[in-house]
């Protein structure tokens, strides 16, 4: 006997009045279809949304609208308000499981690859996967030649023959691939002209799946709704970002590219907290300036420099049309990138110095460190630095530059972040020994201001514990 039947032989046996229903009503609906398709929730947040699992596809989508084509396929008679009642009904049925989160374990196009066996798993249930890529995964293939033309030798090339830079490409490409784990980086595709950055991101695109992507700059993370977009996506990309947008409030940027909890809104419903594990990717032509200037926001920053000038080369248009898109290529760089074995990115010399000039631009603090208090210490030993003295050179340099200093205070806490760690800021002291003070007036002269060191009076120090001296 089948559920319509079971819910008229019920009407008639409890005695109740009228016909009975033609529809099934919700809650038939939901024991039914929880016999028969995987639903989970992923945490027992007040509104968090029901999860239902693709057989097809391999992994759990909370896409409503394809949950309640579902629900239509049971019972056609149900309108939305019906189908939400399902939807109710369901969540209260279902158990809480978390997302799978595992560098070992991948889903691709035709199943999950696991790292650790080399083997690629068929899809299954006990999977907890909110995205996969597209591409799927073909053991043996070998680099195609198109026209003369290999992607090896391409990324080589838009890498300038840097092997760290090459070594970074492919791993960002790895990254790439895992949209349900996260190494805690956002990569800034950095580089201005016609340098491979835009093919290279395209690349991306196809190798992942158009529909696995989400488009958010780095200037929109915070503004409301926008962060619905990133369900079931494998990557996030802000293309084109500004060169030098200043970015106010840096902190639901931050939680997406750590996978911590972030809040959630859809239009007309109520906001509830979730994690995202995508790989964040912005493309641009300079990097953009931070209120945070923090450690927590500088560890999160790997920028892949793109240096290479095709200028005056003449353009292979295919390259970009039709080589990336080619579906061996794909299936190559794929069956080699999801094979790289490493926990943190490489951080080749070009990339470390661009963040350095970054750190420059975007903390006035770091910049006087570099460019000043470095230079100090070039041929001398300096054993104590009056933290008076210091601020005031910073206030000149500073002025100089035509900016606005920060206080003494909030001065000396940002500069010993990035002091070394044989530098401490010490107890109040006196400085009577003549070399010191002979030292204090040559950085004085040379820097423009007037410090007159008094042998009587107590000065807090900026001190270096590598240096063996009595002051």
């Amino acid at each position: 006997m089948n559920e319509r039947a079971l819910q008229v032989a019920q009407h008639k046996e409890e005695g109740k009045p009228g016909n009975a229903p033609k529809t099934l009503d919700p809650v038939r609906c939901a024991r039914l279809l929880t016999k028969e398709v995987p639903f989970i929730l992923f945490d027992s947040e007040e509104n968090t949304k029901l999860a239902m699992y693709l057989d097809n596809d391999g992994i759990y989508t909370q896409n409503y609208s394809l949950i309640k084509r579902v629900i239509a396929w049971l019972e056609p008679r149900h309108n939305s308000n019906k189908a939400e009642d399902v939807i109710y009904h369901i969540k209260n049925l279902v158990g809480i499981k978390k997302k799978t989160q595992s560098p070992y374990l991948i889903p691709v196009g035709n199943g999950v690859y696991n790292r650790q066996t080399g083997q690629l798993e068929p899809f299954s249930p006990d999977y907890i996967f909110t995205t996969k890529v597209s591409t799927p995964y073909i053991e043996g293939i070998k680099s195609p030649m198109i026209d003369g033309w290999t992607i090896d030798d391409w990324l080589k090339e838009i890498a300038c023959h840097d092997n760290e830079i090459v070594t970074l490409l492919w791993q960002v490409l790895n990254d790439s691939l895992n949209g349900n784990y996260t190494r805690k980086k956002a990569i800034f595709l950095v580089g201005d002209g016609n340098n491979g950055k835009g093919t290279f991101q395209d690349l991306i695109k196809y190798l992942v799946g158009e529909e696995n992507v989400a488009y958010l700059k780095i200037d929109e993370f915070e503004k409301q709704f926008k962060t619905s977009v990133l369900f079931g996506k494998t990557v996030v990309i802000g293309d084109d970002v500004p060169v030098g947008v200043y970015i106010d409030d840096s902190s639901t940027f931050k939680s997406v590219t750590t996978g911590d909890s972030v809040l959630v809104e859809f239009k007309g419903k109520q906001p509830y907290s979730t994690n995202f594990y995508c790989t964040v990717i912005q493309s641009t032509n300079g990097m953009p300036r931070f209120k945070d200037k923090t450690n927590g926001n500088l560890r999160r920053l790997l920028i892949v420099p793109f240096e290479a000038d095709f200028n005056g080369q003449v353009e292979n248009r295919k390259i970009k049309d039709e080589y990336i898109k080619n579906k061996e290529v794909l299936q190559y760089v794929l069956s080699k990138a999801i094979k790289l074995d490493f926990e943190n990115f490489t951080i080749p010399t070009a990339s470390q110095r661009q963040l350095d000039v970054f750190m420059q631009d975007n903390d006035p603090v770091y910049d006087f460190k570099v460019n000043v208090f470095d230079e100090w210490l070039k041929g001398r030993s300096i054993k104590y630095l009056p933290q008076a003295f210091v601020y005031e050179a910073y206030e000149r340099y500073i002025e100089h530059n035509n900016g606005k200093p920060l206080g003494e205070r909030q001065f000396v806490q940002r500069l010993s972040k990035y002091l070394g760690k044989e530098w401490e800021s010490g107890q109040p002291r006196k400085l009577t020994t003549d070399k010191h003070i002979q030292i204090i007036n040559e950085l004085a002269e040379k820097e423009h201001i007037t410090f007159n060191i008094q042998r009587t009076k107590t000065y807090r120090n900026f001190i270096n514990n590598s240096i063996k001296l009595v002051g």
